[in-house]
């Protein structure tokens, strides 16, 4: 599109922290979230071991941790490691990626919550086979991306971004995991509600990538006022969640 191209944020960039505290500031995603992965977890026949992957700074790990005898928390990048064993001090930390990963122990819960869009799609069936030989019978994966029919997502297709979907997963689950997993998707309504233009820019670098000159700063303001604009003012847009939940049958 003109005067914009879609790139993605790396989470290296100076200033992503500082970005994505300001769209937890003013989404209720996460608290959608972590209201559905609850009543997942109540639901459990047991719940000894949490394996959470790609854990972060592990400030969304505590909150499920105090729920399970034993967390591990599967995190590579050493600077988010730091913050992780701030947040959670009590769990076992594995500093590799997923395809290196070795939990002790059957998992109740293995949660992987916006990990996928770092790995190469031919690349998710053999991540989720690593990821579903961790669960003990009974036990549960949870996938989570955004949904892609939310409005983030239709921001990053009109930007000539990829949206990528946990459908993808259904045919390796319907073939070589057999009759031993039983797979549920569901939409978890969440959104993104600015007051104004110049923080819905900031936002939106999450969605389009770096807003670095002038005119890619007006393309995407141009898609805001045509797209996104409240009526009561401001700006909003849905950032539903797209969950697949796979359970390992007893």
């Amino acid at each position: 599109m003109a005067g914009h191209t879609w790139r993605e944020l790396d989470p290296s960039h100076p200033r992503y922290g500082e970005i994505f505290r300001t769209y937890l500031a003013h989404t209720d995603e996460k608290k959608q979230q972590q209201r559905l992965l609850h009543h997942i977890v109540d639901a459990l026949p047991q719940r000894e071991i949490f394996v959470d992957v790609g854990a972060g700074t592990g400030l969304f790990t505590a909150g499920l941790a105090e729920k399970f005898d034993r967390t591990v928390a599967v995190e590579p990048d050493p600077e988010l490691r730091r913050e992780l064993r701030t947040a959670c001090p009590d769990a076992e930390v594995l500093p590799v990626p997923i395809a290196a990963a070795e939990p002790s122990g059957p998992a109740d819960l293995v949660l992987c919550s916006h990990v996928l869009y770092y790995v190469p799609e031919a690349e998710w069936p053999g991540h989720v086979a690593r990821m579903l030989s961790w669960l003990r019978p009974g036990g549960e994966l949870v996938l989570v991306l955004q949904h892609p029919e939310n409005a983030c997502m239709a921001m990053v297709r009109h930007f000539g971004g990829p949206t990528r979907s946990l459908l993808a997963v259904l045919p390796y689950l319907d073939g070589a995991a057999g009759r031993r997993y039983r797979a549920e998707r569901v939409r978890q309504p969440a959104s993104v509600c600015v007051p104004d233009l110049a923080t819905a820019l900031d936002v939106c670098q999450l969605v389009v990538g770096p807003l670095e000159d002038s005119s890619s700063r007006a393309a995407v303001a141009g898609y805001l006022h045509t797209h996104c604009a409240d009526p009561g003012g401001g700006f909003a847009l849905s950032c539903d969640q797209e969950f697949l939940r796979i359970r390992r049958e007893a």
